[in-house]
């Protein structure tokens, strides 16, 4: 959702000031219409396919209370630092030491964006051959959709980041017709009987749920700095992560079973709704990666600030440009697991620094005092995600959600980690 890049302007490296603050409501809408993607509509159509309506109804659920939980802390940090997530993570890191953390978030954005342009262009492609007749091939509907998103972003995201504040509830209600629509021929309790092809694979599915949004929550700081107070970050996380991701993902779910489709423009057209789903999607899935893009940028430039941003825009909009014609979308459900696995470290250090170690001193005038490295924290970050990779590839689990496990083992390695390197400077005490 493109209302992201409000959050994402040049006071990055500055707190928010009271005046700027918002609304839980309005931090919680902006995350909800972030849900709505073709990605998320894809997943949900996947997962329904693997586990039926029953079973997906609850892998989702399921995700998005873990989301919903894991974000409320996160968000927390945010409201009461004024703090972009990128500066929480230079605090904890280091000044230097946040650059490899930073080009890992700015890495999974930049996949984020070639999976999003890969199912564009794909989409464009079904559309194509639906209403003109014509079958342009994929990879060069998805080079001229990346070029113009590309150009979008450069020089007219503004604007469509304000059209796009129309494009939620629209989305929405138009998703909410497909879904009564699908019902048409068939019912619910026909839907609601319908069972997956492979039960086992719930634990994947909520771990895929999961990774789909786990940047998003590691990032939370970046739009909970704007939430009023702590009241407002749970309405905001329980709102965006819990309430707009479950129903992102269960309105694929019954055009996908009734249909037999599993892309939401193939199962659009197969419902009668060319034009309106070609034009909703369409304009969704362009500010949203119009968002991706510019926040692949952002983290970026936190590392290379002596580069222009618009030269940073077009070298990652070329190189995720390149990875969607390459056919990344074929490692999405991949792509989805890992993000579940290797960014939950991340938070985990972060959130314990903040809310086990009292470290809540994060006033800019301490900038200049903090270490190029923090060892602790670094070293904790590698080892807490070399053990969640071989624990994730080798099968064990011990909540059987990757995720969790991620955080969990993470956050007493990083403790044992600060007894051995005692921070050097010490930021107990006062909030910003």
């Amino acid at each position: 959702m493109s209302e992201f890049t409000e959050y994402f302007d040049e006071s990055a490296r500055i707190p928010v000031r009271e005046d700027e603050t918002v609304s839980g409501w309005s931090v919680g809408m902006v995350i909800f219409g972030i849900c709505l993607t073709l990605p998320t509509l894809y997943t949900g159509a996947i997962t329904a396919e693997q586990l039926g309506f029953i079973g997906t109804a609850k892998a989702v659920g399921l995700a998005s209370l873990v989301l919903s939980i894991m974000s409320i802390p996160a968000a927390i940090v945010g409201a009461e630092t004024r703090l972009s997530s990128y500066l929480i993570i230079e605090f904890v890191f280091g000044r230097r030491g946040s650059d490899f953390v930073n080009a890992l978030l700015g890495l999974t954005l930049l996949g984020w964006f070639a999976v999003t342009a890969g199912f564009f262009g794909e989409t464009l492609a079904i559309a194509f051959e639906e209403m003109f007749a014509v079958s342009p091939p994929t990879w060069l509907l998805t080079l001229i959709s990346s070029v113009l998103i590309l150009i979008t972003t450069i020089f007219g995201f503004k604007a469509i980041d304000r059209l796009a504040l129309f494009a939620v509830p629209l989305l929405i209600l138009f998703l909410l017709y497909v879904s009564s629509l699908s019902l048409a021929d068939s019912s619910w309790e026909t839907v609601l009987s319908t069972e997956g092809s492979n039960p086992a694979y719930f634990s994947t599915a909520v771990s895929t749920v999961i990774g789909s949004l786990i940047v998003g929550v590691v990032l939370m700081p970046d739009l909970s700095r704007y939430a009023r107070s702590v009241k407002d970050c749970v309405s905001a996380s329980v709102l965006g992560n819990g309430v707009g991701n479950c129903f992102s993902m269960l309105m694929g779910v019954a055009p996908a079973i009734v249909t037999g489709l599993l892309d939401p423009m193939a199962y659009m057209i197969a419902l009668g709704l060319v034009g309106s789903a070609f034009v909703i999607l369409v304009f969704a899935t362009w500010t949203t990666n119009s968002v991706n893009l510019y926040s692949t940028t952002l983290a970026v430039a936190i590392i290379k600030p002596k580069i222009p941003e618009w030269k940073l825009t077009v070298a990652c909009g070329v190189i995720g440009t390149a990875l969607a014609m390459i056919g990344i979308t074929d490692y999405f459900i991949g792509f989805l697991e890992w993000l579940g696995v290797i960014v939950p470290p991340v938070a985990s250090i972060y959130l314990t620094d903040y809310f086990v170690l009292k470290q809540k001193n994060y006033s800019l005038t301490l900038q200049d005092s903090l270490p190029d490295y923090d060892h602790a924290a670094i070293v904790a970050w590698v080892i807490g995600t070399a053990i969640s990779a071989f624990t994730f590839v080798s099968e064990f689990s011990l909540s059987t959600i990757p995720t969790l496990d991620a955080l969990v083992i993470t956050a007493p390695i990083y403790l044992i980690c600060r007894r051995l390197w005692p921070a050097k400077l010490q930021r107990s005490g006062v909030v910003n």
